[in-house]
C-alpha cells in the first residue's frame, strides 16, 4: 500500500524521466476503462461519467473516449464549467471529446445541474486522491445524488470524499461497487469503503 505523499513523489520522478502528465491521465483513463469493459461490459451501455475540475475529471473523459471506442453511449456531467479544468492535461481530453461531433451518438455534455436521467454504469471521476478537508456542499449534493442512482457504480482512483491515507470519510463519500487505482493501492482504501479494488498501471514499472 501507498501513501498520497509517496505517489506524488514518484509521479515526480516519472515526469523528470520523461513520463509526463498527458501519458500518465490517458493510461489512467484507458485502463479503468479496459478494466470495466472486461468486468460488465461497456457495449450498448450508457455510461454516465461525473467529472471534477483537478486530474481525477481528466481521467475520467480518458475513460469517456474509451468508453465509446467499447461502444457505449456516453453521457458527462461536470459540476463546474469545464472551463475550470486546472490541469492542461484535463482540458486537452475535453477539447478532444468536444471535437467528436460527427458521431452516430455524441457525447451529452450536463454542466451543473445533475440530469435526471439513468444509466448502466456510472463513474466517479469527482475529487479522487489527496483530500484532507471536508467535502464542499456543492460536491456533496452530486455524492449524495450518485450514491442514490442505481446502476454499476466505479470510482476512478479513489472514492471521492475519501482521505485515501486513512480511509476517513470527509463528511460524505462516494459508495462504489469497483474501484480502480494506479500504481499500488491507497493506504486508506479497503473493501468497505472502496468496493472491489483493482490495480492498474500508468505507464511505467514500479520505480523509488
Amino acid at each position: 500500500m501507498i501513501s498520497v505523499e509517496k505517489i506524488r513523489q514518484i509521479e515526480s520522478k516519472a515526469k523528470e524521466i520523461g513520463i509526463s502528465e498527458d501519458i500518465m491521465m490517458e493510461n489512467a483513463g484507458a485502463n479503468a476503462a479496459r478494466i470495466v469493459n472486461k468486468k460488465v461490459g461497456l457495449k450498448n451501455k450508457k455510461v454516465l461519467i461525473f467529472c471534477g475540475t483537478g486530474n481525477n475529471g481528466g481521467d475520467g473523459l480518458v475513460f469517456a473516449r474509451h468508453a465509446l471506442i467499447y461502444g457505449a453511449e456516453v453521457l458527462i456531467f461536470f459540476v463546474k464549467n469545464p472551463s475550470l479544468l486546472r490541469s492542461e492535461s484535463a482540458r486537452k481530453n475535453y477539447a478532444i471529446l468536444n471535437s467528436l461531433k460527427c458521431l452516430k451518438k455524441p457525447i451529452k455534455f450536463y454542466i451543473g445541474k445533475i440530469p435526471n436521467i439513468s444509466a448502466d454504469i456510472l463513474v466517479d471521476a469527482l475529487i479522487g486522491t489527496g483530500l484532507k478537508n471536508i467535502i464542499k456542499e456543492d460536491y456533496a449534493e452530486v455524492i449524495k445524488k450518485f450514491n442514490k442512482m442505481k446502476g454499476f457504480k466505479v470510482s476512478i482512483d479513489c472514492p471521492s470524499g475519501i482521505d485515501s491515507d486513512t480511509g476517513k470519510v470527509m463528511g460524505i463519500s462516494v459508495k462504489p461497487d469497483l474501484t480502480v487505482t494506479f500504481y499500488e493501492k491507497k493506504k486508506g482504501m479497503n473493501k468497505k469503503n472502496s468496493g472491489t479494488i483493482t490495480v492498474a498501471h500508468i505507464g511505467f514499472p514500479k520505480i523509488e
